[in-house]
């Protein structure tokens, strides 16, 4: 027990300190990712160190091994699921545009956000061209809103949202909120 509790502490320290005096190694600090955002209580402090702070899935990660898998283990006693950052989001796998997307095989015309959809709009020759659409209240993902409609959890819907806006935003693509 006391073993976690200074693992939790150090953990909330180093958050605190990457967000005011460096970014973490994938160049962004923890307050701009949300893939933790469903998290509650010590799952989503743990959930911030272990995916945003620490980083400990990107291969630049800042952390010791060890401290990533004690981080783990206490996230493991407050869930009941995988951490978000270990799971993949299911629509590139399954829709070729988002396959596309994520490749960068495509060239990407806007992104558009709310809190309720993702949309992303590519270049294919015509004037509307083809929207990748994550639908979180609806719980899938599509393409120009039409089936198939590949079903989302919460969590997975917020991992595609985040994954997908890295992928366009990786590539000079802001993504702005809707009005």
């Amino acid at each position: 027990m006391r073993k976690s509790l200074w693992i939790l502490v150090v953990a909330i320290l180093f958050i605190g300190t990457s967000s005011v005096s460096a970014k973490t190694p994938d160049g962004k600090t923890p307050s701009e990712e949300t893939v933790c955002d469903n998290e509650r209580g010590a799952a989503y402090g743990l959930c911030n160190a272990y995916c945003e702070a620490m980083d400990c899935t990107d291969p630049n990660q800042h952390a010791s091994d060890k401290g990533c898998e004690s981080v783990k283990k206490n996230y493991e006693k407050h869930s009941d699921h995988p951490l978000p950052c270990l799971l993949t989001c299911p629509c590139p796998e399954l829709l070729q545009l988002f396959a596309d997307i994520v490749s960068g095989a495509v060239v990407v015309r806007s992104c558009t956000f709310s809190d309720r959809l993702l949309v992303i709009r590519t270049e294919d020759g015509t004037e509307e061209g083809q929207r990748a659409v994550i639908d979180s209240r609806g719980g899938n993902c599509n393409v120009n809103g039409e089936p198939p409609f590949v079903p989302l959890n919460p969590t997975e819907a917020l991992l595609c949202r985040v994954n997908l806006r890295k992928a366009v935003e990786a590539r000079g693509v802001m993504c702005n909120e809707a009005e």
